[in-house]
């Protein structure tokens, strides 16, 4: 389907009313929901959406609006509602200096590939794959009580043109099952499971021998975490596997958002090139990565590209859009993110990580002797104004002279976003990838949950028995890890 007929009215009709600078984004978005719980289909949303966005600048001050209806006589009106927000702002603020960073204009199209389209595919075959995955899960295990299994499609068309000259097409493909299981401990304590698995493509992408490795691994730990122990809170050395070592990248990243420390949100504002983590750290900002945050061009049309936020322990760089690279004297970094069309871009991170280390897993075990290995994020929260965090793991086991023992649940590690980096002491040379969306502002995005095996000299550990229940299967939204 063309895009390019609204965007260009759009285009014109806001030029026509004076506006100092215009961009459209018009999007066309196909998503499929299916859903399983306990051996019967519990749900199907299939959605096909239209949409458009129109932001506009007059005399440095913004104006959007959005509609779903992308008929003229909407896009029209949609387009006066902008300006009309951005002249009642521009005489309520005459001293506002909001300007854009320039950027490169481009007229490309650009696309993921997909071997099975999401478009093209028979809803019974999406069921067949559920009901074989729940077989392999219920035929291995006798200890669930529910088990949810959805998957998620996405193919969305993007165009982005502005009065700039830029003429951006890209079509981003996603496909991710996410597992959710309650189980029975002694006691009949509820213990609770819940992973996911996907990235850019169709459902192919569960046919990999990766995926094959994640169903094992969920396969063969739910009995543990059945049986796994309390523990006891102390500070110790710890490793997080893959999924909370990017938790902890990802929460310590929102600190160089760029207009969370414009806000006065984050204490990094004058700290680029101090030190503030260990040689062990450099982290990466990645929107052309093929992680769950991929795209090729941000929702301001600058082209995706890596951002490096901290290298060897130093604090390099900060995520940027357009408007706040013009007020820190700046370079956009292809942060500017909406969760689409009918939403206004904010900065938002892509793909985060930690950059591998080179190590196995077994020499980081060796190299740590003792302490806990942490895995699977339950949630959690920080606070990046002053720094302090809770992440909750979903299960662990102990690490007793560089091996793995026991298996133990419901606990937290928490510490200080602005010194934890310094405790890390290692990190492994393979990065695992999941699917993970961010929310930020009652807006949310996918973005890519990739990381190494991450070592701390030490960590407070704390017990949390609260009482976790299973993530709901939602057809309309996903909850955010």
């Amino acid at each position: 389907m063309t895009l390019s007929p609204q965007a260009t009215d759009a285009l014109d009709y806001a030029l026509k009313a004076e506006a100092d600078y215009v961009d459209i984004r018009v999007e066309n978005e196909f998503s499929n929901y299916t859903g399983l719980r306990n051996n019967s289909i519990c749900g199907v949303n299939t959605n096909l959406e239209e949409r458009i966005g129109i932001r506009v600048l007059y005399k440095n001050c913004w104006g959007f609006a959005s509609t779903s209806s992308i008929d003229n006589a909407s896009i029209k009106k949609a387009v006066q509602n902008a300006i009309v927000c951005a002249k009642k702002a521009a005489k309520k603020n005459p001293d506002s200096k909001i300007n854009l960073a320039e950027v490169s204009q481009r007229k490309t199209s650009v696309s993921d590939e997909c071997k099975k389209h999401p478009q093209y595919l028979e809803q019974v075959d999406r069921i067949d794959l559920l009901n074989w995955i729940n077989t392999r899960i219920n035929s291995r295990i006798k200890v669930i009580n529910v088990l949810d299994l959805k998957l998620i499609e996405n193919h969305t068309q993007k165009l982005f043109i502005s009065s700039e000259g830029s003429e951006i097409e890209q079509i981003l493909i996603r496909a991710s099952l996410f597992l959710g299981s309650s189980i029975s401990s002694p006691g009949n304590f509820q213990r609770v499971r819940s992973v996911g698995f996907g990235g850019v493509g169709g459902i192919e992408i569960l046919e990999s021998i990766s995926f094959e490795d994640f169903l094992t691994n969920f396969i063969v730990t739910l009995p543990e975490i059945a049986q796994a122990k309390l523990i006891k809170p102390k500070e110790q050395p710890v490793i997080l596997n893959e999924e909370m070592g990017w938790n902890l990248c990802h929460e310590f990243s929102h600190a160089v958002e760029s207009d969370l420390i414009l806000a006065g949100h984050s204490p990094l504002a004058n700290r680029i090139g101090s030190k503030i983590g260990s040689e062990e750290v450099t982290i990466i900002d990645d929107a052309s990565y093929k992680g769950y945050g991929e795209y090729y061009f941000d929702d301001e049309g600058v082209k995706a590209s890596g951002t490096m936020i901290v290298e060897d322990g130093i604090l390099f760089d900060v995520l940027q859009s357009r408007e706040t690279a013009t007020e820190m004297n700046a370079i956009p970094t292809s942060n500017g993110r909406a969760e689409n069309c009918l939403h206004y871009p904010q900065v938002r991170q892509s793909n985060t990580f930690f950059e591998p280390g080179d190590l196995t897993f077994e020499e980081l075990l060796q190299n740590m002797k003792n302490g806990l290995y942490v895995c699977d994020s339950f949630g959690g929260n920080a606070d990046t104004t002053h720094g302090n965090f809770q992440l909750d793991a979903q299960y662990g086991r102990k690490i007793e002279k560089g091996e793995l023992g026991d298996y133990v649940t419901n606990f937290s590690i928490i510490g200080n976003l602005y010194t934890i980096l310094g405790d890390i002491v290692g990190m492994t040379k393979n990065l695992g990838s999941f699917p993970a969306y961010c929310g930020k502002n009652g807006q949310r995005v996918s973005v890519g949950a990739i990381s190494p095996k991450v070592g701390l000299v030490g960590i407070p550990v704390i017990s949390n028995i609260s009482h976790r229940q299973i993530r709901k299967i939602d057809f309309t939204r996903v909850s955010e890890r």
